[in-house]
């Protein structure tokens, strides 16, 4: 059983959330909350497996509870449920270090599907954020990701070899294959083979995901300096 902590200060969706996830056979809900603050001391109490978290929290934001929860017990699992959709917004959930960002509507059956990806160890986010940063990439808008990554701990990159994280690099300036394969000097189709390592290596479902994950590890490496 994936035991989740619920916090939510909407009582009708939070009592919707309960009612609907207990027709998992593999989630159960071990406690819920409406304020930041008791979050922390709840996850401290039950430490459950996962946290369903909003993020517009009384007494404690839910984003600052993230960061304290996620300093605290690194090994928890934090995905975050709600209404914004804004990338800002987006870039902060995953600089205080949560492991997923899933908006308020989606279906019962995908949430629970979520839950037990992201328990796995997948990082996900939400396809309608992802097109909006896949937009401003095509647009050649910037986007807060660098383009190394040195400042990521080299532990995080272990899996990747240098090739894979040289495209890591470029995929997170936004750089598509051909523009990859003309920067290393390296056809397109091999360009196709790392990036579809890179992916598998990282647990992510696209190219937004692994530039995103730049983005939150060198925030939290900024973060804990």
């Amino acid at each position: 059983m994936i035991r989740v902590l619920l916090v939510e200060d909407d009582e009708v969706f939070r009592i919707g959330i309960t009612v609907s996830l207990k027709q998992s056979t593999d989630i159960d809900i071990i406690g819920h909350c409406s304020d930041g603050e008791t979050a922390v001391f709840m996850a401290d109490e039950l430490l459950p497996d996962l946290i369903l978290m909003d993020i517009g929290l009384p007494v404690l934001s839910g984003l600052e509870a993230t960061r304290i929860i996620r300093a605290k017990h690194p090994e928890m699992k934090i995905l975050i449920l709600t209404s914004h959709s804004e990338v800002k917004i987006v870039e902060e959930i995953m600089g205080v270090g949560a492991d997923g960002y899933c908006l308020k509507g989606v279906s019962t059956e995908r949430l629970q599907t979520l839950i037990q990806e992201v328990h796995q160890g997948a990082f996900w986010i939400d396809a309608a954020v992802a097109s909006q940063i896949k937009k401003q990439v095509r647009n050649g808008q910037k986007i807060s990701v660098s383009d190394k990554l040195s400042n990521i701990p080299p532990e995080a990159l272990a899996s990747l070899t240098e090739r894979e994280q040289e495209v890591l690099a470029l995929i997170a300036e936004g750089k598509k294959n051909l523009d990859i394969a003309e920067i290393l000097s390296i056809s397109p189709g091999t360009v196709r083979v790392h990036v579809h390592s890179v992916l598998q290596k990282l647990n992510v479902k696209d190219r937004t995901q692994a530039a995103l994950f730049v983005v939150q590890r060198s925030k939290e490496v900024k973060k804990n300096a």
